[in-house]
């Protein structure tokens, strides 16, 4: 059986986790606006940490046009949109990998 973590870490995890997670919101919304209605529903961001951002898309042609002609695109405009968080270095990859 596990021993009980004391409340003090539950409360740094979960404003660690709000802090991301209001992070996240803001890229979320520079994406509604950059890949718009269509492409969207397909894209997630997965994580965000230290200027690198991670998209995760679910499906193979998706990933091969973000990430093969539009990855610096999408990294400028979501700077423009998101000044005060700029990222350095996107990601984009194919859902189902590297969750192991």
């Amino acid at each position: 059986m596990a021993e009980p973590r004391p409340a003090a870490e539950f409360l740094r995890d979960i404003l660690r986790h709000a802090g991301t997670s209001k992070q996240r919101s803001a890229y979320h919304d520079a994406l509604d606006e950059i890949l718009g209605q269509r492409l969207r529903p397909h894209c997630q961001v997965v994580g965000c940490r230290g200027g690198r951002l991670v998209l995760e898309v679910d499906s193979a042609p998706l990933f091969a046009e973000l990430s093969g002609f539009r990855r610096e695109e999408i990294r400028q405009r979501i700077n423009q949109l998101v000044p005060n968080q700029p990222i350095a270095q996107l990601t984009i990859r194919l859902g189902g990998t590297g969750h192991v």
